[in-house]
């Protein structure tokens, strides 16, 4: 039985080229990059090569880019590092209910232990932010604003033009989590009037454990360890020569995803929904344009979590029900929650890549349908067996 990749906004399959690149790198075995032989000069290059190949990607300078290991490291270095480096300045920070763990977990963290306060900002029932509250929830002592570009778990966009502005406007310092847009849609730095922004190279067919928090000239940051000057001082560590080529490999090679593949991701995830919609009762989750092209979060109200995930791997098909940073656990969802969606039924974002052709449409809809139905047939003889 054929099985179907459906958790892109989980982790992507690397690519193999950029496996090439990192094997070539690790059998070459490279020096450690600060020391001063052939072969650490070697490996210093690089690391250089990747900063520039990943500054450019951005519109940015080589400086502005910090290696790290992961998304979660990046946003923690960005929350904990900015708002400890400004904290004579004022301790108030703003983020959005519906954040990633690696986020919301920091801003609590800072607040219960660190005497911040937090202003968690609500959603619309779509999933957006309006960015009138963002305005109102900004105060003289607010030093940072983190909201992320994209939502990991239905795909929404948040409007990044507008949430800068307002951020421009008030002299707010403004982290995005990057992590499910990069290789998604284009990320602008400068419409956005960023300060810091993160992102990770798994998410973009690149490897596991390779990360980078570009953040602006000139914006203080406060490591999160200690042990050395790597990384201009800023994330201390003898930097993973290899992991950092292959994310600069995969940003060469889907750094930039082509319109045209955009244009049929989106039209695959309308006709999947099209067709969801008619096995009723479903409910989709977030706003039907402003998201992701490749994401469809869906609930299937009358059906158990568990149940329905475990029967769809069986099926050949791997979903999620949303964060995977939750250890494999189903938990009622955070983001819809915010979203004013009752904790109820069965919830599965389905997340597509290139590898999903048109072709398997068909198949793929079968396979849930099939589920669907037999789930719903099971769990009414339940009901009548109990009555």
């Amino acid at each position: 039985m054929k099985r179907f990749y459906l958790d892109e906004n989980a982790t992507t399959r690397i690519d193999p080229e950029v496996a090439a690149v990192m094997a070539r790198l690790a059998g070459d075995a490279p020096g450690n990059p600060s020391s001063l032989h052939a072969e650490g000069r070697r490996a210093r290059g690089e690391i250089d090569s990747a900063r520039d190949t990943i500054a450019a990607w951005l519109g940015a300078k080589p400086s502005e880019i910090i290696f790290t290991g992961g998304g979660t490291e990046s946003c923690n270095l960005a929350i904990f590092g900015i708002a400890r480096a400004h904290r004579s300045r004022g301790r108030h920070l703003i983020t959005a209910a519906t954040e990633h763990h690696a986020v919301l977990h920091a801003f609590q963290a800072l607040e219960a232990r660190e005497g911040f306060s937090v202003t968690y900002l609500p959603v619309d029932r779509e999933g957006r932010i309006d960015p009138a509250d963002l305005d109102r929830a900004i105060r003289p002592e607010t030093v940072l604003v983190s909201i992320m570009t994209a939502n990991n778990e239905t795909g929404v966009r948040q409007p990044m033009r507008e949430l800068g502005a307002v951020c421009a406007r008030r002299g707010v310092l403004f982290h995005t989590d990057a992590v499910q847009s990069a290789g998604k849609e284009a990320l602008d730095l400068a419409a956005w009037q960023i300060s810091a922004l993160s992102l990770t190279a798994h998410k973009f067919h690149g490897p596991l454990g390779a990360g980078v928090l570009w953040l602006r000239a000139g914006v203080p940051v406060v490591p999160l360890m200690s042990g050395g000057a790597h990384e201009n001082e800023r994330r201390p560590g003898t930097e993973n020569t290899v992991a950092i080529a292959g994310l600069a490999e995969a940003v060469r090679r889907h750094g930039a995803i082509e319109p045209g593949e955009v244009l049929r991701q989106a039209r695959w995830i309308e006709s999947f929904w099209s067709r969801l919609e008619k096995l009723g009762p479903v409910r989709r989750n977030g706003h039907p344009v402003d998201r992701l092209a490749n994401t469809l979060n869906v609930t299937f109200l009358d059906l158990h979590p568990e149940e329905l995930l475990i029967a769809l791997d069986l099926a050949g098909l791997a979903v999620s029900s949303g964060s995977a940073c939750l250890v494999g656990s189903v938990q009622p969802s955070h983001v819809l929650a915010a979203m004013g969606r009752k904790p109820e039924g069965a919830t599965v974002r389905f997340s597509i890549g290139p590898h999903i052709a048109d072709a398997d449409l068909d198949e793929i809809t079968a396979r849930v349908s099939r589920i669907v139905e037999h789930q719903r047939a099971w769990r009414g003889g339940l009901a009548e067996a109990a009555a």
